[in-house]
């Protein structure tokens, strides 16, 4: 048996982008090929067109499921939000995954959280998400491991759909970090901690960390 938490600890914003105080939405998404990704061998299995829309809807809906929306009010420039003595769990499992991908956006919109997840699982009913079904058709054609290329670039077309609808808007952006790991380079005895990473734009600073461990 195994098990596996990723976990936020801390972030510090430098600039919340606003004048005086700010309401602060995160939204985290961690993926992979063995990450909230169902079996997709039936994609490449079947020929029927309308069963290859159901399996991409069911995976990318799970890449949907795995988001975590925060919101945080009263923000001010140098706020540090701080997720007690323990962290907060953005990802637990009962296996230690070979590898993940971490997305994380820090936003300010004065949009009701509600309404922002509501648009978030949306995406799938949009017009690009049909082109996308045809065109990951060529792309599984091309590639030794069809299952692990879908699950990848479905996880990639959500994540990139959901940010550019909800920051379309440069000044609402207050973060966005992307990190990959892989468990022979990062976490090898199955742990990690780290403090203060810069985002790419360099306005936050975050703590994380990982356990996993065989029992």
């Amino acid at each position: 048996m195994e098990f596996f938490v990723f976990r936020i600890n801390q972030i510090k914003i430098l600039k919340n982008r606003e004048w005086g105080k700010a309401e602060v939405k995160l939204l985290s998404f961690v993926t992979g090929e063995d990450v909230n990704l169902p079996d997709l061998e039936g994609f490449m299995q079947t020929t029927d067109e309308e069963e290859r829309r159901k399996l991409l809807h069911a995976a990318a809906q799970s890449v949907l499921s795995a988001k975590v929306l925060i919101q945080i009010e009263h923000v001010r420039d140098g706020h540090v939000m701080t997720f007690g003595d323990t962290g907060y769990a953005l990802y637990t499992a009962d296996w230690i995954p070979v590898s993940f991908n971490w997305s994380l956006f820090a936003f300010e919109l004065d949009r009701d959280i509600r309404e922002i997840g509501r648009r978030i699982d949306a995406v799938i009913e949009e017009p690009q998400f049909d082109r996308f079904t045809e065109d990951i058709l060529t792309l599984a054609g091309a590639a030794s491991h069809p299952a692990s290329v879908i699950g990848l670039a479905i996880a990639k077309f959500v994540i990139g759909v959901v940010t550019d609808n909800l920051l379309r808007d440069r000044d609402d952006q207050i973060g966005v970090l992307y990190q990959s790991f892989n468990r022979f380079e990062h976490y090898p005895h199955g742990e990690r901690k780290r403090d203060d990473v810069p985002d790419l734009s360099n306005n936050l600073l975050i703590d994380y960390s990982i356990f996993g461990t065989e029992y």
